[in-house]
């Protein structure tokens, strides 16, 4: 589940590229007071994800921006609807951004039920991978990092196992903990262990600044496309979709769009 969110430029400015950490605040002060407001401070995984403000170029006043922010709990994206339709929320501020709500509209993105389909990043994948675990594929990274954030000149097989470990966990947490409409708790032996990858497409790798913890940081992602026949695990991809993959995906990292 996804809500679009319209939002109107009030002024001209720059495009602000390190707005991850701008916009994962607005999100959570619009979850202040709420039966959500626990999210804030929850370790782990937040089961939510967003876009960046797109088109990602200069603001000019009057013009329409978009955000989508996802989630696999859709009574959490009907709870921003009606929050982000009040009118005290109308003015948006997004680092040095400024925008009011254009309006609000709640999408359900499903799979396709019977045909092959790709999903591709619409922010780029981060995911950090032990040190101990490049030994396996006899490769050293650079640094004395006990995580190193995956690189597109480092095995692929790396990238793929990481991520497919980082969504059987986040799946198993999300419905061992029953969030979301009509979800009941699930055994260990129901939940599938393996979420299988059947074709993938490395276009790029990217490297940005992010806020965290106060301190100013480097994160490296990279952008895909993954493609996937009718026999796929339409459970596993679609909380995928919903989501996000890999790591940071509260601050908007690992947001997945169906092509």
């Amino acid at each position: 589940m996804r809500l679009l969110v319209r939002l109107r430029c009030t002024e001209d400015g720059p495009y602000e590229m390190q707005y991850h950490y701008h916009l994962q605040g607005f999100i959570y002060r619009l979850l202040e007071g709420s039966k959500y407001h626990y999210v804030h401070d929850k370790e782990g995984y937040k089961f939510f994800c967003f876009s960046n403000v797109f088109p990602a170029y200069d603001l000019k006043a009057g013009d329409v921006r978009t955000l989508i922010i996802s989630s696999p709990d859709s009574e959490f994206i009907e709870y921003l609807k009606g929050v982000l339709n009040k009118p005290w929320n109308v003015d948006v501020k997004v680092g040095s951004m400024k925008f009011k709500i254009d309006g609000v509209d709640k999408l359900d993105v499903r799979l396709p039920a019977n045909s092959p389909f790709t999903l591709i990043t619409g922010t780029p994948i981060t995911i950090r991978i032990p040190r101990e675990k490049y030994k396996t594929y006899g490769a050293e990274p650079k640094g004395s990092y006990e995580y190193v954030y995956w690189r597109s000149d480092q095995p692929i097989d790396l990238f793929v196992s990481q991520i497919e470990n980082n969504l059987t966990k986040k799946y198993a947490e999300y419905f061992r903990l029953g969030n979301g409409n009509n979800v009941t708790e699930r055994s260990e032996r129901e939940i599938p262990r393996l979420f299988l990858f059947q074709k993938f497409k490395f276009k790029k790798q990217i490297s940005t600044r992010v806020l965290m913890k106060g301190f100013d940081q480097v994160v490296i992602g990279t952008v895909w496309e993954f493609e996937f026949n009718v026999d796929a695990n339409r459970d596993m991809i679609q909380f995928a979709l919903d989501a996000g993959l890999g790591e940071r995906n509260s601050m908007g990292f690992g947001f997945m769009n169906l092509k």
